[in-house]
């Protein structure tokens, strides 16, 4: 198996999985800038995008479907079950729309944008919007160890790969304690923590 991306790029989740199941893989860390829309590359993502897995010439492209592919292929991480592949496609999912784009938001007026262009407003206007979904996790978490109950899985996965921006952008999750003790789980984990070895590494190289 080959992965295109970035370690630091939503690429990261998909190293995260492929640490998690173990199998031997190449990573190609392109940038998720330019690299992504050479020939080549757009031959195996006509979008100019990465993620894109290459499984022994099966290409998937799309962070959450690689995760959901290998999670299925392999049975790790991918609890019996559709009651329990549904839960894990909408926690998966939930943290796309209803986290990730608050976060982007802050991240562009923390970071990216040029300081002319960065609006104070916007980034407490993101952060008051992410405490509904945040307090929807923690709420669901009162009395789990994880999303689906004792097991971490896929979804946690997932969930939590998005959440490691708001960790980035150092969020107050001190009001949401089942959410930081979960997320103490998930990242604690060996497979984790190559694949934040991996990013930090990258991120280093960038200067």
């Amino acid at each position: 198996m080959k992965l295109y991306g970035a370690a630091y790029s939503r690429a990261g989740r998909c190293i995260w999985m492929l640490e998690e199941i173990g199998q031997p893989y190449d990573h190609v860390g392109t940038s998720p800038r330019g690299e992504t829309r050479t020939p080549e590359m757009l031959k195996l993502n006509p979008n100019g995008h990465v993620p894109v897995l290459d499984d022994n010439g099966y290409v998937i492209w799309e962070s959450l479907a690689i995760n959901q592919y290998l999670a299925e292929k392999t049975g790790i991480l991918w609890p019996a079950g559709a009651q329990a592949h549904g839960q894990i496609a909408q926690w998966s999912l939930w943290a796309m729309t209803e986290v990730e784009p608050h976060l982007v938001t802050m991240l562009m007026h923390m970071m990216f944008l040029p300081e002319a262009q960065r609006s104070p407003e916007a980034i407490e206007q993101a952060k008051a919007a992410l405490a509904k979904p945040m307090q929807v996790l923690d709420d669901h978490l009162a009395g789990r160890a994880y999303l689906l109950g004792a097991d971490f899985n896929v979804g946690d996965l997932n969930v939590c790969s998005v959440l490691g921006l708001a960790a980035m952008l150092h969020y107050d999750f001190s009001p949401f304690a089942n959410v930081g003790a979960w997320l103490g789980r998930c990242n604690g984990r060996p497979a984790a923590r190559r694949y934040q070895q991996k990013a930090q590494e990258a991120m280093a190289k960038m200067g």
